[in-house]
């Protein structure tokens, strides 16, 4: 029985340390979103949205949409198949966020 309080105590600890460890590796810092940024920056889909004013300043200023832009996988950004999703995805928010402010 004190044995298994023990390994509670244990697996409880554990659980909260990982808890508590685990939203500092999952979160996106600047140098994610610059980048990222960068990578994104040789397509011809992101100039455009660059192009755009409003876009451009969602891009620059907003902090879902940068953040957004900070989960992409630096390492399959240049895949034609993420490209595409992360491509899909950035507008989606660009565009609720654009709405958001009409």
């Amino acid at each position: 029985m004190e044995l298994l309080f023990y390994i509670f105590i244990f697996g409880l600890i554990v659980f909260l340390n990982l808890g508590l460890y685990l939203p500092s590796l999952m979160a996106v810092n600047e140098e994610d979103i610059g980048r990222n940024s960068s990578h994104l920056k040789k397509y011809k889909w992101f100039q455009e949205l660059l192009n755009d004013k409003e876009y451009k300043q969602l891009i620059v200023h907003d902090k879902d949409v940068r953040a957004a832009i900070g989960k992409f996988d630096s390492k399959k950004i240049d895949k034609k198949l993420f490209q595409n999703r992360y491509r899909k995805k950035l507008q989606n928010i660009i565009q609720k966020k654009s709405n958001n402010l009409d």
